[in-house]
């Protein structure tokens, strides 16, 4: 692999040439590699064909998401076009950091918070609250907290009829991209 720069003859270039060489931009710098190395008539494996899939979704989402206004300032600051921000936001689900049940003991009124990241914004997180015969107790959006974007905050509604219960969080991002996770009590 070599690097090029303020190249004249390749300044612009992307893609294969002569099913030879690959040229991209990574960045400020143009990449040339060699074409990779694919037998003649071989098929993609099950794997494969599934992130080539996901892969195209990927695009899709971009190409319906990159006027997105949020993806704007994310794009200028990484020196990317907001395509290539939305199609990272595809490839890259929310994480959950933290559940904090500590401040919620089955009564209605009480808070748990939850701590949650992703690339580019968390836009959604869901509460469920579910007994231990998974019969729902309360289910809802929480809210983020004004001090920190990366904290949200569920404010219980009802109270629950056994000591112990299940907390399911869902979290989403720009992209729809969902993460789950449990804690029980």
């Amino acid at each position: 692999m070599a690097k090029v720069r303020n190249n004249l003859i390749l300044h612009g270039v992307s893609g294969m040439i002569g099913k030879q060489l690959v040229i991209r931009k990574q960045g400020g710098t143009y990449i040339l590699s060699a074409a990779p190395d694919r037998a003649e008539g071989q098929e993609p494996t099950p794997k494969q064909k599934e992130h080539q899939e996901h892969f195209r979704k990927a695009v899709l989402y971009a190409k319906a998401a990159k006027g997105k206004p949020e993806y704007e300032p994310i794009a200028k600051a990484r020196g990317v076009s907001t395509f290539n921000v939305a199609t990272a936001d595809f490839f890259h689900p929310p994480e959950i950091l933290d559940i904090d049940i500590s401040g919620y003991t089955g009564a209605a009124g009480e808070t748990i918070l939850i701590t949650a990241v992703d690339d580019v914004k968390v836009t959604k997180v869901g509460v469920l609250i579910a007994d231990d015969n998974n019969t729902l107790v309360e289910k809802g959006q929480a809210v983020v907290s004004p001090q920190d974007p990366h904290v949200w905050i569920y404010t219980t509604s009802a109270g629950a009829p056994a000591p112990s219960v299940k907390v399911l969080i869902d979290v989403a991002d720009l992209a729809g991209q969902v993460t789950e996770q449990a804690k029980h009590t």
